[in-house]
């Protein structure tokens, strides 16, 4: 639910429990205001009858509808008249009684006294409920009406600066030098939220180009350094006097230069696939020619472990993937499935439209498989492996929308990845 719908409910919502307390207050005032008139009403009357009595006109005649009059004779009394509720018969609905006003009062005419009661009833308060809740009604509806035109047109026009910011913040790329050009506007918090975010923008983009250049030349750099080292190694490996014991020292020194330059060129990959400098690279890629040259590539290396190798890929898989992503996820896949594996063991590969399935037989991972996709994490202890394999496989698939997931069920591990989940 966008802004101006949320906005618009809300304030239809005010707009209801105001219209109900309105109402409310509204049908008290109308009845107060007629029970004012009616009270006015029955005073005419009673004055009107006393002038009546006064001409001499007989009782029977002035006794008609709602008026009941009494000779009280000449014993004074006391002159007076107060104003009451009753209940008295609905005029034209039978058995139905009706909420009435009463007047009673007691005259003085021609040395006598009578005492008048008059009944009467102008609007019933059903009515004045009726007409109330009607106009209430009505009213809203207009302004219900009125709100949904007005205020996706109005608040439309005044939330387009905010629209505007949201398409130039969608369409902002990190590795583009292009200015983040956002909308004029005169509304205060849009000019506010603009300098935000261009401050941000400028930020974001100076500080992923710092972070880019240190990547690139750590990477780079620490290479040089290592390169030598390797080569001196080798040198000195060389020599005749050194000793079983010197020889195997050297030879590890070798192996963790090795893993180290492995581990920069790794994580540099990383640090490139999370900055999506491979987005623009997306193209439709054969994935079964990708498929089959990777285990082509690794039959000789599962034949020298005594593994058996085996694939069902089908022919023309199309997936839009960058090439060398894709080369990089079916590789590191193979090779974590033949690395963690026991010997006499097997390999399954299956690649159809759908998804991507590879299957091995290994031991039981030593964290739950959730984990095996961070980095670092590893299903057991192995001096060849860094732990970052399934971890490239992670960001590859996350860049590219794809699934990927591990089960490990009776001494099988199975990784799939879903191309379309």
């Amino acid at each position: 639910m966008n802004l101006i719908t949320k906005t618009t409910i809300l304030y239809l919502l005010v707009a209801m429990l105001v219209f109900g307390i309105g109402g409310v207050v509204t049908f008290y005032l109308v009845q107060k205001e007629v029970q004012k008139e009616t009270d006015f009403a029955l005073r005419d009357n009673l004055n009107q009858i006393t002038e009546e009595v006064a001409e001499g006109i007989p009782l029977s005649f002035i006794k008609r509808g709602k008026v009941d009059i009494t000779d009280l004779g000449p014993i004074p009394r006391d002159t007076f008249f107060n104003f009451s509720d009753t209940l008295a018969p609905h005029p034209y609905l039978e058995g139905q009684m009706e909420p009435y006003r009463k007047i009673t009062a007691v005259r003085e005419v021609n040395g006598r006294y009578y005492q008048v009661s008059i009944t009467d009833v102008f609007i019933e308060t059903d009515d004045i409920y009726d007409v109330v809740v009607d106009i209430m009604l009505r009213l809203f509806f207009i302004l219900t009406v009125a709100m949904l035109f007005f205020s996706f047109l109005i608040t439309g026009w005044l939330f387009r600066p905010f629209q505007k910011t949201l398409e130039r913040i969608r369409s902002f790329n990190l590795k583009e030098e292009k200015v983040l050009g956002l909308p004029e506007t005169s509304t205060k918090e849009f000019r506010q939220l603009n300098a935000f975010v261009a401050q941000m923008a400028y930020k974001a983009r100076r500080d992923y180009l710092s972070v880019k250049e240190f990547s690139e030349n750590a990477s780079h750099e620490m290479q040089t350094p290592l390169a030598i080292a390797r080569g001196k190694l080798e040198l000195l490996l060389e020599t005749s006097a050194l000793t079983d014991e010197q020889l195997a020292l050297v030879q590890s020194a070798q192996q963790n230069i090795d893993k180290l330059s492995k581990l920069g060129n790794v994580l540099l990959l990383l640090t490139r696939i999370e900055n999506k400098e491979f987005a623009n690279n997306q193209k439709p890629v054969d994935f079964s020619w990708i498929t089959r040259a990777c285990l082509e590539n690794f039959e000789e290396l599962a034949s020298l472990k005594g593994l058996a190798l085996s694939s069902q890929v089908e022919p023309n898989v199309q997936i839009m993937v960058d090439p060398t992503l894709g080369d990089i996820l079916v590789a590191n896949l193979v090779k974590n499935a033949i690395r963690h594996n026991v010997a006499g063991g097997w390999v399954e590969v299956k690649l159809d439209a759908d998804k991507l399935l590879v299957r091995n037989s290994g031991p039981a991972p030593r964290v739950p498989s959730e984990q095996l996709f961070e980095r670092f994490q590893k299903s057991r202890h192995s001096d060849g492996s860094l732990g970052l394999g399934l971890a490239i496989v992670k960001k590859i698939a996350e860049v590219n929308n794809f699934q990927v997931s591990h089960r490990f069920s009776d001494g099988t591990h199975e990784v799939s990845l879903l191309f379309h989940p």
